[in-house]
């Protein structure tokens, strides 16, 4: 299994983003609208693969993870939302949003 690590938009970190999928009829994939899922951060065969690297990256910046909240959209889409909660150096504390994505049942 292959999971995909996606940075939300900005205006998505404080709770759960929007199913960035358009196409929740099962169309034709020629008749499915765009996918904007973000930007890709990394391919990783693991979930907890995923988080190391959210964890490498906080670190990287002198973050500290301190909470994290996920959830699948859905039972018919392989996308599950990620809010992420960093501490600063400053003792502050901000949110981002991620999506993950797997090729579970593909």
């Amino acid at each position: 299994m292959i999971i995909e690590l996606y940075a939300a938009q900005p205006a998505e970190a404080a709770g759960a983003p929007d199913l960035p999928v358009s196409n929740l009829q099962g169309e034709l994939p020629e008749q499915e609208p765009a996918l904007d899922m973000g930007d890709l951060l990394g391919s990783f065969p693991s979930r907890e693969e995923a988080m190391n690297f959210v964890q490498y990256r906080a670190a990287a910046h002198q973050r500290e993870v301190v909470d994290t909240h996920s959830a699948p959209f859905n039972d018919y889409v392989h996308i599950e939302w990620l809010t992420v909660t960093f501490k600063n150096e400053d003792q502050s504390t901000h949110s981002e949003g991620y999506y993950l994505v797997s090729d579970e049942g593909y």
